[in-house]
């Protein structure tokens, strides 16, 4: 059954259709590609188009309410948070100066020309970060994904599995800290010794750090180079001491 929601309705959504349990969850953070390859979606920094990238269109907050109504101190923060990109407040400053701004093709030539010769030469397209912190902005893509991972945790059966396929370190960040904490259960206790501080594990980690694409992988689908996944499995949490010493008793 597919439902069209967002990734914090989970439980909602489980709910409507009577599902208590869920033996794996899959989370595709990318942008999919017929996204990126329609210009009318405004995604793009290589095809012309309006400045939009909603991934729901019923939504409210467009790229073009962010690029021509934010602040220059606002944007440069989301580009700086959400796309990791040191030119930040030379791109926002040139952003405003240039407004109104239509396409994402006017966009993108704005910022490749705030970016210094020698920086633009390396790295890809010199607009492709700040394309995606304005879509992650637009999105509101890292708000609600903490919350929904948590929800996912809490509605695995045992040995049911949630994995992540992140592409921006701001995502892999937070599915890095989520997964830790549910394989700790928040555990503050000094490492080697006992846990005294009554954290509960609820998942394991599949693998102690993220799975990378291979240069193979890379070769056939250039767009996965940035890709991260990572994987916990629910178990069963240990009894707690004072019910295991009744039982013993």
């Amino acid at each position: 059954t597919l439902r069209r929601a967002r990734f914090d309705s989970l439980v909602t959504v489980m709910a409507d259709l009577g599902i208590s349990t869920l033996s794996g969850a899959l989370y595709d953070l990318g942008v999919s590609s017929p996204q990126l390859d329609r210009p009318e979606r405004g995604f793009s920094y290589r095809n012309d188009g309006p400045l939009d990238m909603r991934m729901d269109p019923s939504s409210d907050l467009s790229a073009a309410d962010i690029v021509n109504g934010y602040s220059e101190a606002n944007l440069a923060r989301v580009i700086e948070q959400f796309g990791d990109e040191r030119f930040a407040r030379r791109i926002a400053r040139a952003i405003v100066a240039a407004r109104p701004i239509e396409s994402t093709a006017e966009l993108a030539s704005i910022v490749r020309d705030a970016i210094p010769a020698a920086a633009r030469r390396r790295g890809g397209h010199p607009a492709k970060r700040t394309f995606q912190a304005i879509r992650i902005e637009v999105n509101r893509e890292l708000e609600i994904l903490g919350a929904s991972l948590d929800d996912a945790i809490d509605v695995l059966a045992p040995g049911g599995r949630c994995a992540v396929l992140a592409y921006h370190s701001g995502e892999d960040r937070i599915v890095k800290q989520r997964f830790r904490y549910a394989a700790t259960g928040g555990c503050s206790c000094p490492p080697g010794l006992p846990c005294v501080c009554d954290a509960v594990q609820t998942v394991r980690l599949l693998k102690q750090g993220a799975w990378m694409p291979t240069d193979v992988e890379i070769a056939s689908n250039p767009r996965a180079e940035s890709a991260r996944l990572r994987a916990v499995e629910k178990i069963t949490p240990p009894p707690p001491p004072d019910a295991d010493r009744a039982h013993r008793s």
